[in-house]
């Protein structure tokens, strides 16, 4: 067998950008560094931060990075992935990430599992301590939703579907794409889920692991619409999931209304459950406080949502301070309305009205990050 890293014109690495003008310039180095026969394809998705001067400039001294300037009109990480996979020219294709998340001297790992035999090989993350909490809870679900689609199509799958760090034959993935071209969810995120979807049920598939790293600079593109995305591709009862998950967790109004019934109903059972039944307890004062209060914290979580830039501890000790006196207005507003004070513990009510804003902020989490 052929050593593939003295070959010229084996392996084609594809670099999805979107504003990396921090990053891209480092990475072209590292990578032809490590791959000195490889050839670049850098697929911007009409950065204006200057990647795409920087990627053109590079090429003139270097032939074999090239530039795929994409219509703006048709923008996506995955569309973006799929047209660089289609104008490669190379056995052998890499993807990864411009911001050193995805360490390039692992490529060399990947393209030796093709050589093995393999179709397709996924670059698996060891550590992920290193996601924001909110990203990794977002990632375990997706890849659970993912994975279970996956296993329900009968489909090949990974340990870590949510990857974008893998690599593969360029004629097995090129015919898939273009099988499927319609198919594939051109705006999502995730290109590689899409390829497991509609690969052939006898593909291949191997794993290498490797250590996540911390993006060198810019910000991340990630955000809610992610986890949208792989639901969309999860068929009729995903995009169902999709609806609903965008309009109870991460709208204004849909946080409202479910934080209000959550709240509100395990209040009520917290106070059943330390017999206070419900004849005793005045339950319109308690729905009309409960209501002002609720409005009053997604409102200003809404708000403090807009601020996250900031640091994180200040906005913590401002998301519990809106929650507390959150609880404080509803209590005060209960006994003011109230025609009679009954015995009623504070505690069912702190309690109920907590789970309401933790499920607020938690979507106001998702919905910013």
């Amino acid at each position: 067998m052929s050593d593939w890293r003295a070959e010229d014109g084996a392996l084609s690495v594809i670099l999805p950008t979107l504003n990396e003008e921090e990053n891209i310039i480092p990475m072209l180095d590292a990578v032809l560094s490590l791959y000195p026969r490889a050839r670049i394809i850098v697929v911007d998705d009409s950065s204006t931060d200057g990647t795409q001067e920087k990627v053109l400039a590079y090429s003139r001294s270097n032939p074999r990075v090239s530039l795929i300037e994409r219509d703006p009109g048709d923008k996506g990480l995955t569309a973006s992935i799929m047209d660089g996979l289609v104008m490669t020219e190379t056995p052998y294709f890499a993807v990864l990430d411009a911001d050193f998340q995805h360490p390039p001297e692992a490529i060399g790992d990947l393209i030796d599992e093709i050589e093995k035999g393999n179709d397709l090989v996924v670059g698996v993350r060891n550590d992920r301590r290193k996601l924001p909490f909110a990203r990794k809870i977002s990632s375990w679900g997706a890849h659970r939703m993912a994975s279970a689609y996956l296993r329900f199509k009968g489909q090949p799958g990974s340990k870590d579907t949510m990857s974008g760090f893998f690599s593969g034959r360029t004629d097995v993935c090129r015919k898939t794409i273009l099988e499927h071209f319609g198919k594939f969810e051109r705006q999502g995120f995730k290109a590689l889920f899409d390829l497991l979807k509609f690969a052939p049920r006898d593909l291949k598939v191997s794993e290498v692991g490797f250590e996540f790293g911390e993006r060198r600079g810019g910000t991340s593109k990630l955000n809610s619409k992610t986890v949208l995305s792989i639901m969309n591709q999860c068929g009729i009862v995903g995009k169902g999931l999709a609806i609903a998950t965008s309009f109870f967790l991460l709208s204004m109004l849909g946080r409202f209304v479910t934080a209000f019934i959550l709240g509100l109903f395990t209040t009520l059972l917290f106070l059943t459950m330390t017999g206070q039944p419900w004849r005793n307890i005045e339950v319109f004062p308690m729905i009309l406080s409960f209501l002002l209060a609720i409005g009053y914290v997604v409102i200003s979580n809404e708000f403090l949502s807009g601020k996250r830039r900031g640091n994180g501890l200040i906005r913590g000790i401002k998301i519990v301070f809106t929650a507390f006196t959150g609880f404080l207005i509803n209590l005060g507003l209960f006994y003011a309305i109230a025609t009679e004070l009954p015995e009623f513990q504070i505690m069912p009510m702190f309690l109920g009205f907590g789970i309401a804003a933790s499920y607020d902020t938690l979507g106001c989490i998702m919905h910013s990050d």
